[in-house]
């Protein structure tokens, strides 16, 4: 593999300059990183207001409801075994 634009490129930055594009990666990560967090907060805390008012409300053993029942058909009769 060739890198002779790399190496070019690479030869003309100083280590101060290496740094200082460290450091500013290092920030957007930050930022980034406590960006993705409070976001993925607000999503759970919207799943959990959600979760009972589509699915009922949750079991005595801290268990999700069961689904809703399928709509029965008119006259609909259960089976016994």
């Amino acid at each position: 593999m060739r890198t002779d634009n790399l190496d070019l490129v690479l030869s003309q930055l100083t280590a101060a300059e290496c740094n200082e594009a460290a450091d500013e990666l290092a920030r957007y990560l930050d930022a980034g990183l406590v960006t993705t967090r409070e976001l993925m907060a607000a999503f759970l805390n919207n799943l959990n207001i959600e979760s009972p008012t589509r699915w009922g409300p949750r079991g005595k053993s801290g268990e999700a409801g069961g689904l809703p029942a399928p709509p029965r058909p008119a006259g609909y009769q259960p089976s016994t075994p």
